[in-house]
């Protein structure tokens, strides 16, 4: 699994104030991790059920400036047991459901959330491993936000923040970046949209996706 935008948009956006414990479910390379780890002074843990992910992200870490707040868990989240409670969780999870499109079985497992991360067990996890008051920052594509907001209300989440994501003005929504909070109080909701492209040969990027990941990309 490559370095994406969706991966650079999750670990750019996410909140990470007042955040000392995270956890990373489905790190792939560790790429959001080891975001979280420059954003912050956070301990963070990676879990990941892919072993080859695991390996790679245990090489990444190793060669970053945190590799002493950063640690990878080879297990699926629905068997990743931990009596520590985390105050921000964070996930880009698969998002193919029903069927596999390419030549690549890895790619397509880990890209397939019926194979090894439904949603129903993404929350029942995250709200058994969160604090009180603790977040859950995903992004999603935009067609499934009202799946997941219906599973999080369930379980006791509420929402709190929520970025619609397109790559070219006058395009329908391709992304979108949520955030609930394990709490039952009334909680303020921010609401946005991000362009990430100003013109049509995707050469150029709007001051908005400019200013969110400049200190990630080299080109920026």
């Amino acid at each position: 699994m490559k370095v994406g935008t969706d991966g650079v948009l999750l670990g750019a956006w996410t909140n990470t104030d007042n955040a000392s414990r995270i956890l990373d479910i489905g790190t792939g390379t560790g790429l959001i991790a080891l975001m979280l780890a420059q954003r912050s002074d956070a301990i963070i843990t990676a879990v990941d059920a892919e072993e080859n992910a695991c390996n790679q992200t245990k090489i990444n870490f190793n060669a970053s400036p945190w590799k002493e707040r950063l640690s990878i868990v080879h297990a699926k989240i629905q068997e990743y047991q931990t009596d520590e409670k985390f105050d921000l969780i964070v996930s880009n999870p698969p998002y193919f459901t029903g069927y596999f499109s390419s030549d690549d079985l890895s790619r397509d497992i880990a890209r397939s959330a019926d194979v090894l991360l439904p949603y129903e067990d993404l929350i029942a996890a995250a709200k058994s491993l969160l604090r009180v008051d603790g977040r859950l920052s995903l992004i999603l594509p935009a067609d499934q936000q009202e799946k997941i907001g219906s599973i999080a209300l369930e379980n006791g989440f509420v929402q709190s923040r929520c970025t619609i994501v397109k790559t070219k003005i006058g395009k329908d929504p391709k992304r979108v970046l949520l955030e609930w909070v394990n709490s039952n109080k009334e909680i303020e909701f921010i609401s946005n949209e991000l362009i990430i492209q100003a013109d049509d040969n995707g050469r150029v990027y709007t001051p908005e996706y400019i200013n969110l990941t400049k200190d990630f990309y080299l080109a920026f």
